[in-house]
């Protein structure tokens, strides 16, 4: 139950003016509009959290299935990947960029060290 005390701290207004009967009603049926917004507001943030952790749980579930799950027989019968041999060029270009590069490095050294 409410006490007087509270009653008497209610019918003042915040410039300290003692407020009607009319003035105390009106601010209490503010604060009930108030707190009834408040409440719908509350309600619906509470049903949107709750859809997306039922779409976070499902999401989660799925990935989980799918991680857990055999690979597929299509994936079963394809051939693992391998390296293709690299047949682009011949033996004697191998040759040539060999003496090539090696005498550049020579050239290279020559000169470095000539000063």
């Amino acid at each position: 139950m409410n006490n007087d005390d509270d009653d008497w701290e209610d019918t003042f207004d915040e410039n300290g003016i003692t407020l009607g009967p009319e003035e105390i009603l009106h601010r209490e049926i503010q604060k009930s509009k108030n707190l009834k917004v408040e409440r719908l507001q509350l309600k619906d943030e509470v049903e949107k959290l709750r859809a997306e952790n039922i779409h976070l749980t499902q999401k989660i579930q799925a990935l989980t299935e799918e991680a857990k799950a055999p690979l597929s027989s299509a994936q079963k019968d394809e051939a693992p990947l391998q390296p293709q041999p690299f047949s682009g060029l011949s033996p004697k270009w191998f040759l040539f960029l060999l003496i090539f590069n090696s005498s550049a490095l020579a050239i290279l050294l020559y000169f470095l060290f000539q000063k």
